[in-house]
């Protein structure tokens, strides 16, 4: 192969993880707001993830979709993380500064449900976390098995046990 020719496929995959990470961004900021309550944690995770997707992106098959891809490559960087660090970090009680995301395209309107909603999900499991996240963002149960490495069944059984599990923090969270 020309040097040129090396050049030129070099940038151009650049150019396409670029792209690509552009229009991905609101799920990684997503998923580091949901396991890293601070703003420089998250910025931190946000870096150490597009760094292990760009690592990782020569060898994307493209045989998933690119957000399941995206979400195991996230999930397996913050979990190494965690392990890392020999242990998950506290779970801390949503505070209104935890819902101020610095990036506008990241950002979304907090209602109080939404407020509710994310204080349940904040006690949570991190696995449970991760699951929940997924199904709410409308991911088939078999996209879920395959980020998480799980089975269908294992999936379906577990947003059972999580919807019930939030409806009983969710009750409690009542005045």
């Amino acid at each position: 192969m020309h040097p040129s020719t090396f050049a030129v496929a070099k940038v151009s995959l650049q150019e396409e993880f670029v792209q690509l990470i552009a229009t991905q961004q609101k799920l990684i900021h997503s998923l580091c707001s949901l396991y890293f309550p601070l703003p420089e944690d998250r910025k931190d995770m946000f870096q150490e993830i597009v760094l292990q997707l760009w690592k990782s992106y020569p060898s994307f098959n493209r045989q998933s979709k690119v957000s399941t891809w995206i979400y195991r490559i996230a999930l397996n960087t913050v979990f190494t993380k965690f392990r890392k660090e020999k242990g998950w970090p506290k779970n801390e009680s949503f505070t209104e500064h935890t819902y101020q995301i610095s990036e506008p395209e990241t950002a979304f309107e907090t209602i109080p449900a939404t407020e509710e909603l994310n204080r349940a999900i904040a006690q949570l499991s991190h696995v449970d976390k991760a699951i929940i996240m997924l199904y709410l963002e409308e991911h088939t149960y078999d996209e879920i098995a395959n980020m998480m490495n799980l089975s269908r069944t294992n999936v379906s059984t577990k947003i059972n046990r999580i919807k019930n599990q939030l409806q009983k923090l969710l009750k409690n969270q009542l005045p």
